[in-house]
């Protein structure tokens, strides 16, 4: 009898400590994957990932019921909800898709802290429930590339989300009635670290209340703003010690002080609007200082993008467009060694800034070989081929993302098909997660579509699209 009762406490002792030591590794796996993984061994281990799981994913065409969710996910301090893939698709979200959630979060949620919404329809109501509701506890609110609201229910977010230490509206489609949106959240927050209303035409925003931000907020450390003139920002700049990611500004006029603006002294990450040749000293005096430069919107020619990339041997991502070149790419091997993410977009030749050439496989067998630390690279390329595939896959060992579109500049293409090159770079690209290539006919055959599922089988996100024959 006492052998049996040892026995049993014994079981006890083991599932309790097993249950000690589970609830501590728990918090450290952040991946959703793994998460359902772990939850899917047992009832016990269920039970300990719906106690500990932090934050969720919630996509438009999800199942999951309200009530479900709720007695699963108790403990949620994060969720994120994604809308359709694409802005076009808009459409087939339902108007009445948020609210329901929304009135959820405000009533059961308690420990929520962030939300995260993605090419969703928010509207104001909607906002000044959850401001009214969470906007005590909210410490992260992010509408991107979303729809349906206006300044009206910014305002209410500025008014009772005092602890805001990041609002984002990037790229999203607001109907602005004024700018007191802005004015509320300068009047009522102290704790803001992140300010990002980039790319949303919001301009009856006052510089003023910019300022007053700055100066309340002292562990403001990034902004991106809609459009203001950057010799407007000179006292924004001076109150921003702590400013280290600055986006957003242009180079509207022809200002004789463009020039004598001085930047804050931490700043390392930044992207200015229609800067041409004659305003680029403005970044001399810290162009070794910067790990970050978009350069996307801006009038500069390939000549001017290799004077300035050689002046920053420290970047680790760089945004640009294909103007850039092989040349810009082989200046970029050159000089910054430690680059990590490369982005090159298809630029416009309207301003007559185009690149002859382009950027060839030339350049991305030049940038391969040099920038030996890249993790993510999407690119416009005019050509490609198997070595420059094969370069790719012999020296980017740390590429996790690689998207790629061909151009149809060229009236054939040098090297076809692509099955070996694109092999090559997934046998030598172990880390890669995500792949996208944008192709013409003939330029991979169905074995090359086999080799993407039999080397790396691991890629959790992949498309494909050859002349409009899309696989994903």
């Amino acid at each position: 009898m006492e052998e049996n009762d040892s026995k049993a406490n014994k079981a006890t002792w083991n599932a309790w400590m097993s249950d000690v030591v589970l609830s501590c590794v728990m918090p450290y796996i952040e991946d959703p994957k793994d998460r359902d993984a772990v939850s899917l061994v047992c009832r016990r281990w269920f039970e300990l990932d719906a106690l500990t799981r932090k934050h969720i994913t919630i996509t438009a065409s999800c199942t999951t019921t309200l009530d479900s969710l709720r007695r699963r996910f108790g403990h949620l301090e994060s969720m994120k909800f994604k809308g359709k893939p694409r802005t076009t698709m808009f459409r087939s979200i339902p108007e009445d898709y948020m609210p329901p959630w929304v009135r959820e979060i405000a009533e059961n949620f308690n420990y929520l802290k962030s939300l995260h919404f993605v090419r969703m329809n928010v509207s104001d109501p909607a906002l000044e429930l959850l401001a009214r509701a969470r906007g005590s506890v909210l410490q992260v609110l992010k509408i991107d590339k979303c729809r349906g609201l206006s300044t009206d229910g910014l305002l209410h977010v500025g008014r009772f989300c005092r602890q805001l230490r990041t609002l984002l509206l990037e790229d999203s489609t607001i109907v602005e009635k004024d700018g007191q949106w802005l004015h509320e959240l300068a009047m009522n927050n102290t704790a803001l670290e992140s300010l990002n209303f980039y790319m949303t035409n919001l301009g009856k925003v006052s510089v003023k209340d910019l300022e007053l931000i700055a100066k309340n907020c002292s562990s403001l450390v990034s902004v991106k703003v809609s459009d203001f003139e950057v010799s407007d920002l000179v006292d924004f700049f001076r109150a921003a010690t702590a400013l280290k990611e600055f986006s957003g500004a242009s180079f509207k006029a022809e200002r004789e002080n463009n020039c004598d603006i001085q930047f804050p002294p931490r700043l390392c990450s930044l992207g200015l609007l229609y800067m041409e040749k004659n305003e680029m000293p403005i970044l001399f005096p810290f162009a070794t200082s910067l790990r970050k430069l978009d350069l996307l919107f801006t009038f500069l020619d390939t000549e001017d993008l290799c004077v300035l990339i050689q002046r920053c041997p420290n970047l680790e991502i760089l945004e640009a467009r294909n103007v850039i070149g092989d040349r810009g790419l082989e200046v970029l091997a050159q000089s910054c060694k430690r680059l990590k993410r490369l982005r090159i977009e298809q630029g416009g030749d309207e301003q007559g800034l185009e690149d002859e050439e382009g950027v060839s496989e030339e350049g991305l067998i030049t940038l391969a070989q040099g920038c030996l630390e890249l993790e993510y690279l999407s690119i416009y390329i005019s050509d490609i081929t198997n070595e420059a595939l094969e370069c790719i896959g012999t020296y980017l060992n740390n590429l996790s993302d690689f998207r790629l579109v061909l151009l149809d500049r060229e009236e054939r293409i040098t090297d076809l098909s692509l099955d070996n090159g694109v092999r090559a770079l997934l046998m030598g690209c172990k880390k890669l997660r995500r792949i996208a290539l944008y192709l013409r006919p003939g330029c991979l055959t169905d074995l090359g579509l086999c080799f993407i599922d039999h080397y790396r089988p691991n890629i959790r996100w992949k498309h494909l699209n050859i002349q409009d024959q899309w696989f994903s």
